[in-house]
């Protein structure tokens, strides 16, 4: 809405008002919040526990690896202790060295940036390690309360009795109901087990909602797009039984479906296109992965397929393109291109990689018990180390290829390979020389791991080695760096070359259509607790909540050359003696569908996280994903089809729901949910009428009118419009993302360009929509039918009488009103909220 536009539209009562509404609309966001104020009880007892697995995880270890011999109980130097809270607030002789949610006025921060101060002395923080004290510090600098040291490797007071996760899938039938043959497939056992605990709390659940209420819901749980017209109009008029499961089955086979779950997943694995960190380069091919999810759940793969693929698709068919794509979740991790400290970037790597694996699939805090062990749940620091010995020999993998364009001509070849290889000539020298400056810039040791012939290297050199030859290769990619050394007349020449094998549709630089993962060859290095090189090893095991048994390691046949030691983690993962993984999808799933997991903490289904409200209804999903083969599409159509899914927002009995169950975890009616960052985007595309429903592919950069999952997804540059909507950047995996309501929002959507655009082309599809109709702006009721008709469009819901009133004459003051009532409408809690 432009200032002149803005003026004109205000010189009727009626606009005044128009715009008024906007306002009040908006402030309904803040009474909405309001009304569910208990939430912000949970959230905050979420927001403890995170805390608290964060400094385990990450804090702890940091502090322990590169603080505590000069800072601890046994050597304090300048009077500074940074294993006990009390003295990290109280600091040492310089000052206070932390001060709570304020890291740039911290003396700790100033001293590791070697801001007056050095901390460590002998070599700095690196920049991961730099902003994990940052963060900390900024979120409150927390330290357990049940006990003071840092550094205390004492055996957890849980026992592994008090795991429940752990305890076999049980399927107890409902309160009252005898088991039969069917049990337990019999129809409606999800609302039975519901309604069993609302009736022991005293409650009941919500009449079923209204059909377009219904309609809307379903599809932006299950597409994560609006309704069109004519989805609305078919369903209305189907008054046949089985219409709405007609709609369900629809939409899970819409190729749509797997854009809006997979996106639930590329949040959980830290999915981004970019290597972050300050360079944060683009990773051109990451959206391979991103699409083989998407396709995965697109065409119903079963869970175990999905996860076994993704942990060790290389080891199930090492020649299948697809296979080596869907290993790519384990380069999904953030990457530090000029990093020298090569062997502390690979630990960093490796330890992520195992925090996430158990995150991911297990919700098992793991990385609680990196440096000791785990302070809440039974988990010994020697499962840290049996788990993460399974990625021991584990080697990234780039799969390259010269990128020939489809247009080349066959003819050429022989053109294209005569110049390649003068090419090559005219480098060779520059490339050698450009290769070893990057290589000598690495520590001494590591340039031995590096200078060591391929095959006598162990799986550990081999690591080390490749991340050095990255940076090799990513200065040898610098034309500067070969022109600067071959002379004036070499270099003409070599553009030339250059020049003319573009012309012939190829490209000098190889391509990376795969980013995935191999098995180092040669020996493996023992896995050992940090800092070791002698003693105690560790080889693959299962946790031992989970038994403790060594894991069936055994070379593949589809790869002999493979330890297949995360081909065996897999297997068990998805083994029915394993009674985790079932649990910890289905409910994802459940909270996908919900807002809230039957287990609130996702990641974490231990003392740190949250027991679960219907622990026999999450058996039952459990046990139902497994009986069914894996089958996730059924799991949701089941999951759909319940009346506790269909359920209204609103309760007859809303006072007793609020005093007994206020955030509504036994789920007596619909909690209203607000559209997420792609829901949102996505229905801006809709109302304009202007999405791309290409499938897959590069990302675009910009914001061309693509579904939002394939957009470019960067860590430290993302869409401003996503990042005010709590979409996730992509630095740490998010298994439920924020949702917050501020006023930044509201700004943004009164007064951002984009949504003025967006307000600009809804007027005109909403006008062209009428003028189909033969209505036209002469025709008695135009203003009413032009609100009456941008409304349902945006909502599904017809306006009533009262709002079509107050907002026609605004449609009557031309282009300008009509785009401004699109506007007032983009901003109204009945679009940005759904029930």
């Amino acid at each position: 809405m432009t200032r002149g536009s803005l003026d004109r539209c205000l010189r009727t009562p009626a606009a005044r008002l128009a715009i008024g509404l906007s306002v009040f609309l908006c402030g309904l966001i803040g009474a909405m919040r309001a009304a569910e104020s208990a939430d912000a009880t949970l959230v905050s007892v979420e927001a403890s526990r995170s805390n608290a697995k964060f400094f385990e995880s990450e804090v702890r270890p940091l502090l322990i690896r590169r603080c505590y011999e000069c800072h601890s109980e046994t050597e304090s130097e300048g009077g500074l202790r940074l294993d006990v809270a009390t003295t990290i607030t109280q600091g040492g002789d310089s000052g206070v060295a932390v001060i709570p949610g304020d890291a740039d006025a911290s003396l700790l921060m100033a001293a590791i940036r070697y801001d007056g101060l050095e901390m460590p002395p002998d070599e700095p923080l690196t920049e991961s390690e730099t902003e994990i004290l940052r963060r900390w510090i900024d979120q409150g600098a927390y330290w357990p309360e049940s006990f003071g040291h840092a550094g205390d490797d004492s055996d957890s007071d849980s026992d592994a009795q008090d795991y429940w996760a752990a305890e076999p899938v049980r399927t107890v039938p409902p309160i009252g109901m005898v088991p039969t043959g069917d049990f337990p497939a019999a129809a409606g056992m999800i609302d039975r087990y519901i309604d069993d605990a609302l009736a022991t709390a005293g409650l009941s659940r919500a009449p079923r909602s209204d059909r377009r209420t219904l309609l809307r819901r379903l599809f932006y749980d299950v597409t994560g797009m609006p309704p069109g017209q004519s989805d609305i109009d078919d369903f209305l008029a189907d008054d046949s039984p089985d219409a709405y499961a007609r709609t369900v089955d629809r939409l899970l086979a819409d190729p749509r479906h797997g854009e809006r779950i997979g996106r639930f997943w590329l949040d959980l694995v830290r999915f981004s296109e970019s290597d972050g960190y300050r360079q944060d380069a683009f990773r051109a091919s990451a959206h391979r992965y991103r699409d083989w999810v998407v396709n995965a759940w697109n065409t119903a793969m079963p869970y175990d397929e999905f996860v076994t693929m993704q942990i060790a698709g290389d080891e199930v068919d090492p020649n299948s393109e697809e296979a080596l794509t869907a290993a790519g979740f384990l380069r999904q991790g953030i990457y530090e291109y000029n990093q020298r400290d090569a062997e502390g970037q690979w630990e960093v790597i490796v330890d992520e990689l195992t925090d996430v694996t158990a995150d991911v699939f297990l919700a098992t805090g793991l990385a609680c018990a990196k440096c000791h062990d785990h302070k809440f749940d039974p988990i010994p620091r020697s499962d840290y180390f049996h788990f993460r010995s399974v990625f021991e020999p584990l080697i990234f993998r780039d799969i390259t290829n010269p990128k020939i364009s489809d247009t080349a001509d066959a003819r050429n070849r022989t053109k294209i390979e005569s110049l390649v290889a003068e090419l090559a000539t005219i480098d060779s020298e520059a490339l050698e020389k450009a290769g070893r400056a990057a290589a000598e810039l690495f520590p001494d040791e590591v340039l031995a791991m590096y200078d060591k012939p391929a095959d006598q290297r162990n799986s550990y050199e081999s690591q080390i080695a490749h991340l050095v030859h990255l940076q090799v290769l990513d200065r040898q990619a610098r034309d500067s760096e070969i022109e600067k050394t071959i002379g004036k007349e070499a270099t003409a020449r070599r553009r030339e070359i250059i020049a003319e094998l573009k012309q012939l549709g190829y490209s000098p630089r190889p391509s990376r259509p795969v980013m995935t993962v191999a098995d180092a060859s040669g020996d493996i290095r023992p896995t050992r607790l940090p800092g070791r090189h002698s003693g105690r090893s560790f080889a693959p095991e299962v946790p031992e909540i989970y038994g403790g048994m060594p894991l069936d390691v055994a070379p593949p046949p589809s790869d002999p050359t493979s330890t297949g030691r995360r081909l065996a983690l897999a297997r068990w993962m998805t083994s029915p003696e394993n009674p985790v993984t079932a649990r910890v999808i289905a409910n994802r799933i459940w909270q996908h569908y919900f807002g809230r997991g039957i287990v609130a903490s996702p990641n974490d289904f231990g003392a740190l996280g949250t027991p679960p409200t219907h622990p026999e209804l999450l058996d039952y999903l459990a046990d139902r994903l497994q009986r069914t083969g894996w089958d996730l599409k059924r799991l949701q159509r089941e999951i759909l089809l319940s009346e506790t899914y269909r359920q209204s927002a609103h309760h007859p009995r809303r006072a007793d729901g609020q005093r007994i169950d206020a955030i509504n975890r036994l789920l007596w009616r619909r909690s209203v949910r607000r559209l997420d960052a792609e829901q949102y985007r996505d229905t801006l595309l809709a109302v304009m009428d202007q999405v791309n429903h290409q499938i897959g592919g590069p990302s675009p950069s910009g914001a061309p009118p693509r579904r939002t999952i394939y957009l470019q997804r960067k860590r430290n540059t993302g869409d401003e419009m996503l990042q005010l909507m709590d979409a996730p950047t992509g630095i740490v995996g998010t298994a439920r993302r924020d949702v917050t309501i501020t006023a930044t929002q509201s700004l943004m959507m009164i007064n951002n360009d984009r949504l003025i655009h967006v307000s600009e082309k809804y007027a005109d599809r909403v006008q062209a929509d009428l003028r189909r109709d033969g209505i036209h702006r002469d025709s008695g009721d135009w203003a009413e039918q032009f609100v009456r008709h941008a409304a349902l469009i945006l909502t599904c819901q017809p306006m009533s009488d009262d709002d079509v009133e107050l907002l026609s004459p605004l449609v009557q003051a031309g282009d300008d009103g009509c785009r401004d009532v699109c506007h007032v409408l983009l901003n109204a809690n009945a679009f940005l909220f759904v029930e």
